[in-house]
């Protein structure tokens, strides 16, 4: 089943264009519509850590001040879609329509960061997210956990702008999980429009690899032609070791099964992410 709708959250930072050139190369091969959601925070989230004596005047230059930063973070969203949009050759819209060509739509809303891409992530195919920094915006990482394992929506991470070969060449890391099985049938759409597919598994110490044989008959059956290679990774970490490896074989796309919430936490805070964000050269394609 092809992609038909990909939610893109911005910020207004400078994330934002790695995040929109992303949604449009994933878009592209199905012509599907980005979504590019700007979220103003409220400010009346923030009133209750003032407390009771904070006077009224003092309550509307909070309001006043964020209202202006919210302003400009939008305004800073809008003209980075503007370029990235045309740059990529997509057509801007003025709301949520299928053509025969990628299309983008801007849409400004306020609330919890998390809570309102958790909530607009539900009907979208795939959910793009940039760089995952120490410091981010509230919000940001945990709506990244929150779509990953709560709504069950492919998640598409990625540390800069893709190149041309996105998703021409596909690895997929395998250890014959539910989780992993769950991510290889959700990248169906990319794998039948890939060049060539790679399932990748793992032996680390002396635990036996998990074998491939049973991934590459179900895309025999359906008609795709895959490879599959062993790697030993010794005591290195399994995720760096995937990425790794996907890079080498010339991957532009690697998917991989999301975890349990404590092992996505060891994944993604621990060396796998200072990983990807150093040196991440390759989209990671999630789904737990």
């Amino acid at each position: 089943m092809p992609l038909v709708k990909i939610l893109a959250p911005l910020t207004g930072g400078t994330r934002d264009a790695i995040v929109l050139a992303s949604a449009f190369a994933a878009a592209k091969p199905f012509n599907a519509h980005v979504v590019a959601l700007f979220i103003r925070p409220d400010p009346t989230e923030a009133m209750p850590f003032f407390g009771e004596g904070v006077s009224g005047v003092v309550v509307q230059e909070i309001v006043d001040v964020a209202k202006e930063a919210a302003d400009k973070a939008a305004e800073d969203a809008r003209a980075a879609l503007a370029i990235v949009a045309g740059e990529a050759g997509v057509t801007m819209t003025g709301k949520i329509e299928k053509r025969d060509t990628p299309t983008v739509s801007f849409h400004d809303t306020q609330g919890n960061f998390a809570d309102q891409v958790t909530r607009s992530s539900r009907l979208s195919d795939l959910v793009v997210f940039g760089p995952l920094k120490e410091g981010d915006k509230p919000g940001i990482a945990e709506a990244f956990e929150a779509v990953l394992l709560e709504t069950g929506r492919p998640v598409l991470l990625t540390t800069q702008i893709p190149s041309k070969e996105f998703a021409r060449r596909v690895a997929i890391g395998w250890d014959g999980s539910t989780t992993s099985s769950h991510a290889l049938t959700a990248a169906l759409p990319y794998l039948e429009k890939a060049d060539s597919i790679e399932i990748l598994s793992i032996k680390r110490g002396s635990e036996e690899p998990k074998p491939c044989d049973e991934a590459c008959e179900y895309l025999k059956l359906r008609g795709l032609a895959s490879s599959a290679r062993m790697i030993d990774a010794g005591q290195r970490s399994v995720g760096e070791v995937l990425l790794e490896a996907a890079v080498q074989g010339g991957a532009g796309l690697l998917v991989l099964g999301g975890y349990g919430h404590s092992r996505l936490r060891e994944f993604f805070v621990g060396g796998v992410t200072k990983h990807v964000v150093n040196r991440g050269e390759i989209p990671l394609f999630l789904v737990h």
